[in-house]
């Protein structure tokens, strides 16, 4: 008999942890802005640095015209973001989504209705700065 009890019991019990379990999980609040969380060289990639940020943008604020010496990858966290490109398509990014911008390539963004939350990751060659300004008449 203890073996039907003991069933039951355990689900009942599984299933109680699995309920307190999906709570919100407490996520780190950065201010609006570009948060620097992780700076250092790659041992797999000598004369590089790899630099991460968490960014935080309000509805409709915008990351100006610029490029950077090596690649960037951005996720895309809640809200959305447009990325501009001159002489390219706009892309246009949802939570979940990922993209990689090219070293040279002069790229802005624009935070979505919702604002803006991301991460992004810079390869960095050695001696060069993480972005370059360009100038709003140099892209055109």
């Amino acid at each position: 008999m203890r073996p039907r009890i003991a069933l039951p019991f355990a689900l009942g019990i599984a299933l109680t942890a699995c309920a307190q379990g999906s709570a919100e999980i407490p996520v780190y609040q950065p201010p609006a802005g570009s948060n620097e969380l992780l700076r250092g060289a790659i041992e797999a990639a000598p004369g590089h640095s790899l630099v991460t940020a968490d960014i935080v943008l309000g509805a409709g604020g915008g990351v100006p015209l610029h490029y950077h010496h090596g690649e960037e990858f951005l996720t895309i966290l809640g809200g959305s973001a447009t990325v501009l490109r001159p002489g390219m398509p706009d892309l246009v990014l949802a939570p979940g989504e990922a993209f990689r911008i090219p070293p040279g390539t002069v790229h802005a963004a624009i935070a979505g209705p919702q604002g803006l939350r991301a991460i992004a990751s810079w390869v960095v060659p050695d001696g060069k700065p993480l972005r370059v300004a360009v100038p709003e008449e140099q892209s055109q």
